[in-house]
């Protein structure tokens, strides 16, 4: 069970290491209270029981110790650096939820759950001035040779500062990420920018992470006496960068829903009180969700200008300093995200494309990838003001604890038997012996194949076994349903037929029917409630009353197959 106070307590522990205590979070890579915060989340992974190993890159990783290393597992986690003075939230809060899901497993005697925590090194990108660094290095991005060129602000290179924290440059090529060992990737994430919290929306599914271009713009006019040029005369290089970026804010919304441009530094010469400007220099920052708007951005970004500067008898240099293409996410992760929402109680999650980028654009090349984004107050972030409520960072947790439950195909033939009789053994009520037998008919082609291959283990059962089984039902409405000892599977199913909420004289009426099919069968009714209303199940009654036994009998299996089947695809992923 997902506990907000314990991730309080994660986010409170990790803030208070910081180099700037009182002024914000502090934490630059490869510094003392960076390897401080990793060493917190891996003692706390390792009391969860999981085994911890660091990357050649320096990447911190934990898994369950039942698990194993290369069996498939599901990659949960973010990051702990920030920029100098930053908030609390930022990567620290997808990183909380990954180690609280490892303790709700252990907690709830999971031992092998297919999940694995990972804390990227140097996400920010300031200590080194580079970002994803950790995550560009695992997946085999950069070199030993290239961040052997990058330098923190003492002269040290990213090999040399990381070496004390694992970074080991003669292992970087061969300890890379093994795609096949992971199911997916899902991080959560704060949005930093405000429109989740003024909509109030507490969780939302990230589609894709936007491309940027940044450009750089000289505006070129000539230089004159403020005072006796006259407005007609004048080609004056700031009044037209002036009027560009003006037209560039209004721009972004033609291009796309969520384009955004910045224009975020400018320098003007030569900048006396009395002279007409000759020529601006400014940053364009431009994004987009995907690529199509992006390379149609940048073509109205160029013809703007142009057109400006024409007018103005002014001349422009125009040069393309980053291009990143739009990182969509995988789009299946993002439907299983939507689903696993549901089963945590959010009917509808609204999807944003994140405008910043984060070390899910680099996994999203190499495995499935999906983001949660949870709202930060007034979009605040990288500043010691940012914040976001421990309870929706929890809501995200549990919507990830749904998913991350939830074993692949892949997973399910590779996994060892007792997990799989852990998985299958509830598809049929209070049978795990029926997942024992089916066990030995792997590998599952499909999630049909291995339904087809659990009912034939019950059909191969004999009729004794096949009346066990159906005594294992509850009633419906009965007296176990009435004192909540149902099983979480049945509870949801007698929901789901609207048998929770049912009047007196209906509960008396599914007493006197229960009692009399008992009686003339010897055994419980049993219907697929998720397949029927109340009222087609008391219309159902009679009907099956009317049977002999052995037709009974077999439109009971029917059922029951029925509901092993709606429960085997609520329990593991089709690959």
């Amino acid at each position: 069970m997902i506990q907000t106070e314990r991730i309080q307590r994660d986010i409170h522990a990790i803030a208070g290491i910081t180099q700037t205590p009182g002024n914000g979070a502090t934490r630059p890579t490869f510094s003392a209270e960076w390897g401080k915060a990793r060493d917190y989340v891996a003692d706390q992974a390792a009391k969860a029981g999981c085994e911890i190993r660091i990357d050649a890159a320096g990447n911190l990783h934990a898994r369950p110790a039942t698990l194993g290393w290369n069996s498939p597992a599901w990659l949960c986690g973010s990051h702990i650096d920030t920029v100098p003075h930053g908030g609390d939230f930022d990567g620290v809060a997808g990183v909380v939820v990954a180690l609280e899901l490892l303790r709700s497993a252990a907690d709830d005697s999971i031992a092998a759950l297919p999940m694995e925590l990972i804390v990227f090194a140097e996400e920010e990108g300031p200590t080194f001035g580079l970002g994803m660094l950790g995550s560009r290095a695992w997946v085999g991005e950069l070199s030993a040779s290239e961040l052997g060129k990058l330098r923190n602000a003492d002269g040290k290179t990213y090999l040399e500062a990381g070496a004390p924290f694992g970074v080991d440059a003669n292992r970087l090529s061969v300890d890379r990420i093994h795609p096949e060992h992971f199911a997916g990737l899902i991080e959560v994430h704060i949005e930093q920018g405000p429109g989740m919290w003024q909509r109030d929306q507490r969780l939302a599914i990230v589609p894709a992470i936007a491309g940027r271009v940044q450009l750089h713009a000289v505006i070129t006019g000539q230089a004159n006496h403020a005072g006796a040029t006259s407005m007609s005369d004048r080609r004056d290089a700031l009044a037209g960068a002036a009027e560009i970026i003006v037209r560039l804010e209004c721009l972004a919304p033609g291009i796309s829903a969520d384009t955004v441009i910045t224009v975020g530094r400018i320098a003007n010469y030569p900048n006396a009180v009395n002279v007409i400007p000759d020529r601006v220099e400014f940053t364009i920052d431009f994004r987009a969700g995907d690529d199509t708007a992006l390379a149609r951005g940048n073509e109205a970004i160029e013809k703007l200008i142009a057109e400006i500067c024409r007018n103005r008898d002014l001349r422009f240099d125009l040069k393309t300093t980053e291009s990143i293409p739009a990182s969509p996410m995988d789009a299946r992760m993002c439907e299983r995200l939507t689903h696993a929402a549901k089963f945590a109680g959010h009917a509808e999650v609204p999807r944003v494309v994140s405008g910043a980028l984060h070390d899910s654009a680099i996994l999203a090349r190499h495995v499935p990838t999906a983001m949660l984004f949870i709202p930060s107050r007034d979009g605040i972030s990288h500043n010691p003001a940012e914040f976001s409520r421990v309870e929706d960072i929890s809501a995200a947790a549990k919507v990830v604890q749904e998913l991350v439950r939830r074993p692949t195909l892949q997973m399910i033939n590779s996994s060892s038997e007792a997990y799989f009789v852990d998985v299958a053994g509830r598809f049929f009520e209070q049978s795990p012996q029926y997942a024992q037998l089916a066990w030995t008919r792997r590998p599952f082609a499909s999630l049909g194949d291995l339904h087809e291959k659990l009912c034939h283990a019950v059909a191969e059962s004999g009729t004794e076994a096949q009346l066990a089984l159906v005594r294992a039902h509850p009633d419906l409405v009965g007296k176990l349903a009435r004192q909540g000892r149902l099983t979480r599977e049945s509870t949801s199913e007698q929901s789901a037929a609207g048998l929770d909420a049912l009047t007196s004289d209906e509960i008396a009426a599914f007493e006197r029917y229960n009692g009399e099919y008992r009686n003339k069968f010897g055994f419980p009714f049993v219907i697929c409630a998720r397949e029927n209303r109340k009222e087609a199940i008391f219309a159902a009654f009679p009907k099956r009353l009317a049977n002999d036994r052995e037709t009974e009998l077999a439109t009971a299996l029917t059922e029951i197959y029925k509901i092993a089947r709606l429960r085997l695809i609520d329990a593991i992923w089709e690959d």
